[in-house]
């Protein structure tokens, strides 16, 4: 196929040329009467066939300005992605903006009743830009960069498996990402270099959808009226540390529930087997290299403990601190993840193990970033004299590669 549009309408051009003095030519050999049976015949193939050619570039014409109209909408689409995600970005980081949005916390005002009121249209503008505003009486007013910072600030002191996992934000509550899947076999081995030896064609990139479908998840916390009417650093600061912590709690719920759905494979330790044994079998034949070499370890308290209580023969513990920075603690060179046992329960008489690449066992889908919305009057804020703030997020995990992570469950004597 020619380098560009151009060319290719160069060449239907001379084509087409010469197309038309074939047909001129076709027509003096029919006012010929010398002329045989077999020259008009070869003429009107050669008219056939180059009518033919015609026809074909012109269908690759208009497939390739299909195709470069559609790279070029998506771009586009692109380009006004970006260009939103930045007037988002300086929405939310004003001034303008946190003074309206603790005037809407501090006063109760809800999404429906802030609409006429001109000192909060900035609240508006935001929701307009992320996507309009959220369907139904669940939504809210986004957070301000303040919060969002403050949230991101919190997150780093917490246990947050979403740090392990590949994380997408969506902008719809349904839909599906594609991923590729890793080839499995290398190149075919060619024949020969000539022309009639084609390369072939049987190991082409695949591509899998991950389906999502977003729950909506919320919580009413009673914010004193005296901390609501406070100066804005105090109320962003108590509402970002508090929706952090119930944010990772609630992230670390689904992928534990993503990792639960892995079938569990139970061990007894021995005499001549130890729990280590197991692990390191784990690591080195049931997982794939690829997989294994990005692993990590996640089990909770009692397992971390069970771990940093073995040692090898000369008495040295098993688990170490990683040598260049001392966190986190590795078991053969992988990072070892501890939740609470509150989070993540010990099975009967055992205790839990979950050994893989995260990244490519699961996704979690948040659709961001958070909202928030208060009353001073609904619930029990009118009897407490109190503000009720509301915070709602959306989000759901999939599984992707369901052989890139294992569950181990260690048997412990009663």
């Amino acid at each position: 196929m020619p380098r560009n549009l151009q060319e290719l309408r160069e060449r239907i051009r001379n084509e087409q040329m010469n197309l038309d003095q074939l047909r001129a030519q076709n027509r003096a050999l029919a006012d010929d009467p010398n002329a045989t049976a077999a020259q008009i015949e070869a003429a009107l193939e050669n008219v056939s066939t180059l009518d033919a050619r015609i026809r074909l570039m012109q269908d690759d014409l208009a497939n390739e300005e299909r195709q470069r109209g559609n790279e070029q909408a998506a771009a586009a689409g692109h380009a006004e992605d970006s260009s939103r995600s930045e007037r988002l970005h300086t929405i939310l980081g004003s001034r303008e903006y946190a003074r309206a949005f603790a005037r809407a916390i501090g006063e109760g005002v809800s999404l429906r009743a802030g609409r006429r009121d001109e000192s909060l249209r900035v609240l508006y503008d935001a929701l307009t830009e992320a996507g309009g505003t959220p369907e139904g009486s669940q939504g809210g007013f986004l957070v301000p960069e303040d919060i969002d910072h403050t949230i991101r600030e919190t997150r780093r002191s917490l246990v947050a498996l979403a740090d392990l996992f590949d994380v997408q934000t969506v902008t719809t509550n349904s839909g599906a990402r594609t991923k590729d899947v890793a080839p499995t076999t290398g190149f075919t081995a060619l024949t020969g270099e000539a022309v009639a030896n084609a390369v072939p064609e049987d190991d082409q990139p695949v591509f899998a959808q991950v389906p999502y479908s977003l729950t909506t998840y919320g919580l009413n916390i009673p914010v004193s009226n005296e901390l609501a009417a406070d100066e804005v650093a105090g109320l962003f600061s108590y509402l970002g540390r508090f929706f952090a912590k119930k944010q990772v709690l609630t992230e670390n719920s689904l992928l534990l529930g993503l990792l639960n759905q892995l079938t569990e494979t139970g061990f007894t330790p021995s005499a001549t087997k130890t729990a280590v044994n197991e692990l390191k079998r784990i690591l080195n034949v049931v997982l794939d290299p690829d997989i294994s070499l990005n692993a990590a370890i996640i089990t909770n308290q009692s397992g971390f403990d069970y771990l940093d209580q073995l040692e090898d023969k000369d008495g040295r513990p098993l688990m170490q601190p990683d040598p260049t920075t001392g966190t986190p603690m590795l078991f053969k060179n992988k990072r070892v993840v501890m939740v609470s046992d509150a989070q993540l329960a010990s099975p009967t008489n055992g205790l839990p193990f979950y050994l893989g690449d995260y990244t490519q066992y699961g996704t979690l889908f948040v659709r961001q970033p958070l909202e928030i919305a208060s009353t001073d009057v609904g619930g029990n804020a009118w009897r407490s004299y109190s503000t009720e703030v509301r915070g709602i997020v959306r989000m759901s995990a999939s599984v992707f590669d369901a052989d890139a992570a294992a569950r181990l469950k260690v048997t412990i004597s009663a």
